[in-house]
């Protein structure tokens, strides 16, 4: 009899055993809410496609895409309850419409209609700290004037350690960038690595 107890307790633990594994866990799930997130950009040379790219696979396993703004209807943003949005800087210097792209009629025309009030919106920007360090990632500033305009929640704000840049239309004090930076033309090596940090910080502020 307590050799057929014995034979049953293995017969009951012995598939669990050999089918357990430790699957490592996602760092994000569409149980966080992650499905009600919109990855927002434009571009002119692919780069802030690029930068979207990284935050996206910073959110592997949250079934999300990102997508350009050229590309989506107005349902698709106010659908969204957390909302990032990129945009690289090509009319340095401008005081409005400064990224050259269709965010710059998107921001006057389509947002000001939009009922966004209480949305989260984190900023990204793309620029060339060398090569217009006078006017790093200025459209991404113009983003964060207009969606806080439209009475959303600004979060994952970042500092401006380890950048070479003069002035910025992003950096809204001293030593603060309205959101996270990049720069693929001198610093594309650390893109990924911003991206997530980024990404771990936001959720950490509670934005998803």
């Amino acid at each position: 009899i307590g050799s057929m107890k014995y034979a049953l307790v293995f017969a009951t633990i012995a598939p669990l055993a050999s089918g357990f594994h430790v699957t490592p866990r996602a760092a994000f799930t569409r149980s966080m809410k992650l499905d009600a997130t919109g990855v927002f950009y434009s571009t002119m040379t692919g780069n802030c496609e690029t930068c979207a790219g990284h935050i996206v696979e910073a959110l592997k396993g949250a079934g999300i895409d990102s997508e350009d703004i050229v590309d989506i209807g107005d349902g698709d943003v106010t659908a969204c309850d957390q909302i990032i949005v990129g945009a690289p800087t090509w009319h340095t210097g401008a005081e409005s419409e400064r990224s050259g792209t269709a965010w710059d009629e998107w921001l006057y025309n389509t947002l000001p209609g939009l009922d966004l009030s209480g949305k989260k919106v984190a900023v990204f920007g793309v620029g060339d700290q060398q090569g217009y360090g006078d006017n790093y990632c200025d459209a991404a500033g113009e983003l964060y004037d207009q969606f806080k305009a439209a009475g959303c929640t600004i979060m994952g704000f970042t500092g401006t350690d380890g950048y070479d840049h003069m002035e910025s239309k992003a950096e809204i004090e001293s030593g603060k960038f309205c959101g996270c930076m990049f720069d693929e033309d001198n610093q594309y090596d650390m893109s990924e690595d911003r991206a997530k940090a980024w990404v771990t910080q936001l959720q950490g502020e509670g934005f998803f």
